[in-house]
């Protein structure tokens, strides 16, 4: 089991894990304001005294390749030491909905689990990477809101830890604290409705595209008070379609505010929507879309163009958006970047700096394809083609058989025909 020693070798591990570090949440308590990073088995010694080992991950999030109508979230087991007492095992859920618990005086949020889920690429639980913040809370520290309205304080009066909003459950009036990105899913889906006096942040949402460009050439930005979701596809009509790659990245409160307080709603929809001539001579395309409640305005722009009202907000996303297009860790990352592909098999790309990124390739798929363009018959449950030649299966790297059963996967038959079947198989 991994130990972490000491705070200097806490940021390392952050740093490796995060482009931006969000500060610990809850500002009423002492700030342990470094991101923690731990692989299941992982143990971590926070404040010389809170040990804290991941022992397991539960994932349900909608995979990036799949529309769902729930996102889902992620599960940590997690175990807690304080000195020479055991404080048990608990759940963590990723923070979308205010955790309700404390830990011995310590306030442990989830805040990212990589990697994002996809339907064809199956996670090992190896590869899971969770981040963690702790907070010390104080005596003063906001009860939970299910506390609150035990003790009598009304739901709308219920008060929040502060990146939260207050909700009340339609179902049973139950009150809740969930974050901004949250409460408009649950409004949408009727699960319940603000509280008197609660408003929504601003939603933003950035990007680039490039003309009539192959490969990667649209560049989306969520951003959130949470996170920033990075989303990297083709055109509709490319050939073939290249599938979404998705990635999120942990944003600060702090860097929040900062955007938040460069948007003038007001000002912002005042513009055209098509400012100049995007997109005319084939340039990259930028915009800006901002949702306040029901209202949503996009721009677009050319970069570089002179917009007075909101020149700030532009540059602020551009500091935002450039180093996470930058950051390449994958075959098609590297290709959406437009970096040199070598046509070899697998396909492989170079970055700038000599990084070198091979293509991974389905084999079934691939030898699926294969198959079919011999005008074979592709057995998927047994990995065999049918009906092929012998050349053909050497060209493909399988074992040629030139007079196999029609029924040799079921001997048991009742009825079956007495021919030879070429087959090629992939072990």
């Amino acid at each position: 089991m991994f130990q972490i020693a000491n705070a200097a070798l806490f940021i390392l591990i952050a740093a490796a894990i995060l482009v931006f570090q969000p500060t610990a949440f809850g500002e009423t308590g002492k700030m342990l304001d470094l991101p923690i990073g731990l692989k299941i088995g992982d143990t971590a010694n926070i404040s010389s005294e809170l040990k804290m080992t991941l022992l397991d991950v539960e994932d349900s999030r909608c995979p990036s390749d799949v529309y769902c109508v729930w996102e889902g979230t992620v599960t940590a087991k997690i175990s807690l030491e304080r000195g020479v007492h055991d404080l048990g095992i608990h759940n963590i859920s990723l923070a979308m909905i205010e955790d309700e618990q404390m830990f011995d005086g310590y306030y442990i949020r989830l805040t990212n689990v990589e990697p994002y889920p996809e339907s064809t690429n199956p996670i090992e639980p190896t590869d899971y990477v969770l981040t963690f913040f702790v907070s010390e809370g104080e005596a003063d520290q906001l009860e939970s809101p299910l506390k609150q309205f035990k003790n009598g304080i009304p739901a709308n009066e219920i008060q929040c830890r502060d990146g939260f909003v207050l909700m009340v459950k339609t179902s049973d009036s139950a009150p809740s604290c969930v974050t901004f990105s949250t409460s408009e899913k649950l409004v949408f889906r009727g699960w319940g409705e603000l509280a008197v006096g609660q408003s929504i942040l601003p939603v933003i949402k950035t990007g680039t595209n490039s003309g009539f460009c192959i490969g990667y050439c649209l560049k989306d930005f969520v951003i959130t008070p949470e996170k920033i979701v990075y989303i990297q596809s083709g055109r509709d009509f490319a050939d073939p379609k290249l599938p979404q790659i998705v990635k999120q990245v942990p944003f600060s409160k702090a860097k929040w505010n900062e955007l938040l307080g460069l948007v003038n709603f007001e000002k912002f929809s005042s513009l055209p929507d098509r400012i100049g001539c995007p997109g005319c001579a084939d340039a990259p395309v930028e915009w800006i879309e901002i949702t306040y409640g029901t209202q949503t305005k996009k721009i677009e722009f050319e970069r570089g163009d002179n917009i007075p009202e909101i020149k700030d907000l532009i540059l602020a996303l551009q500091e935002i958006r450039d180093p996470i297009e930058s950051t390449i860790e994958s075959f098609d990352e590297c290709v959406a970047a437009g970096n040199p592909v070598m046509e070899s098999y697998p396909r492989q790309c170079r970055t700038d700096d000599g990084r070198n990124f091979v293509e991974e390739i389905d084999s079934q798929v691939t030898l699926q394809s294969q198959c079919k363009e011999n005008e074979g018959t592709w057995m998927p449950e047994w990995n065999e083609c049918e009906y092929i030649s012998e050349n053909q299966c050497s060209e493909m790297n399988g074992v040629f058989y030139e007079c196999e059963s029609a029924c040799r996967h079921d001997p048991n038959a009742e009825m079956c025909t007495e021919q030879c079947v070429p087959v090629c198989v992939f072990p």
